[in-house]
């Protein structure tokens, strides 16, 4: 079947369907999930190359930017996982974001929007591309976040 778009671009998935799509100039991917077990799901991918230096201070934060040395700073993974999270943030909220609204724990695997007070698992696959996904549970959509842990 056909998956429509609204005017924005977010995909219109059928009743009972969540899922993200993303692309780059030579590869596609594409996170489907029944909304039973996944309530919300973001995907992005990229090549695997180093971030442009310059592009650093824009998407991490103060925070990230000390918690991360320079070389993770110059890999695609925070910016990769901030738009899977903002991808599974958006249908629910309807809010733009800036990467500075995005925290990323890579040891947490979880990734926070302060702006909805949402917080989000996430999953980071790394070969030619870097692939980073973010979901959360039903339960952990109406539950208050603040203090939450992702589930592994």
């Amino acid at each position: 079947m056909a998956i429509p778009k609204t005017r924005s671009g977010v995909p219109i998935w059928p009743t009972g369907v969540v899922g993200s799509l993303a692309h780059h100039v030579t590869v596609a991917a594409a996170a489907i999930a029944g909304t039973k077990k996944i309530a919300a799901l973001g995907i992005d991918i990229e090549p695997n190359e180093p971030l442009p230096e310059n592009l650093i201070a824009l998407i991490a934060t103060p925070s990230e930017r000390r918690m991360y040395d320079l070389h993770t700073l110059k890999r695609r993974d925070l910016f990769v996982l901030k738009e899977a999270v903002y991808k599974a943030c958006f249908p629910m909220d309807r809010q733009f974001l800036e990467f500075q609204d995005v925290e990323i724990d890579t040891f947490a695997r979880s990734g926070h929007v302060s702006k909805a007070n949402r917080t989000f698992s996430l999953e980071l696959i790394i070969s030619k591309n870097v692939i980073g996904v973010a979901y959360s549970r039903p339960n952990e959509v109406d539950a208050p976040l603040q203090n939450q842990r992702p589930s592994p």
